[in-house]
């Protein structure tokens, strides 16, 4: 690294300052520049537009004095003018023909707000309107959820008889009963010899019993016995 190298690694905070400087000032004067030629600028239309407007006001004050003078000349000559007075064609002529032609200067500063104004008076109603077209039915909503079943209500006073019902269809005969005998087919309740106080079953035409030689057997235990 040489000498020079050394000091400027040295000194490079001032240099970096200084140049910054440098580049500032420059901007300044760049900028100063633009503005002061701006406001040149804006002289000349300003001078310019000055000039136009006055070469107008000339214009229509000569052009509103030769209608005058062309009115003054028909109307000698016993002749009705057809162009109108030029003051009563154009609204404030004068104004509007001065030379030279003012020039509104820069926008003043705002003024303060003014009182707020009184209410005015109410209007009247107008009058209604037609009546709108009827309109279509909506679609129907969807079915809403099922809500809690409520506590039953008070019993209701008993309603009046109704009409005497229809006479029921005859039902259908019921089968024949048995006979109160109980022996089987082809026997009957017959007293036994030994006992007349009891009914045994003997088939019917069957003959009489013997009487039993042996008294020994009781008639109670015979094995052919049914009390009822």
């Amino acid at each position: 690294m040489t000498r020079t190298e050394r000091v400027l690694a040295r000194r490079w905070r001032g240099l970096l300052l200084v140049c910054t400087l440098v580049a500032l000032a420059g901007a300044v004067l760049i900028l100063w520049a633009q503005v002061d030629h701006d406001r040149e600028r804006a002289q000349q239309r300003e001078v310019q537009a000055r000039a136009e407007a006055d070469r107008r006001g000339d214009a229509v004050s000569t052009l509103a004095t030769d209608v005058r003078r062309l009115r003054t000349q028909l109307r000698g000559e016993g002749k009705t003018p057809v162009a109108p007075d030029p003051a009563d064609a154009v609204k404030d002529l004068p104004d509007r023909a001065e030379v030279p032609v003012p020039i509104p200067g820069p926008r003043g500063p705002a003024g303060s707000p003014g009182e707020a104004g009184r209410d005015g008076a109410s209007g009247k109603p107008g009058s209604a309107g037609p009546s709108g077209k009827a309109g279509t039915d909506g679609a129907d909503g969807a079915a809403g959820q099922q809500g809690v079943q409520g506590e039953p209500g008070p019993a209701g006073p008993q309603g009046p008889a109704g009409p005497p019902g229809a006479d029921g269809q005859d039902g259908r005969d019921g089968a024949d009963g048995k006979d109160g005998q109980t022996c089987p087919d082809g026997y009957s309740l017959q007293p036994p010899p030994n006992d007349p106080d009891a009914l045994v079953c003997r088939r019917n035409g069957a003959p009489a019993p013997e009487p039993d030689p042996s008294p020994s057997t009781p008639a109670a235990l015979a094995p052919d016995r049914r009390r009822l």
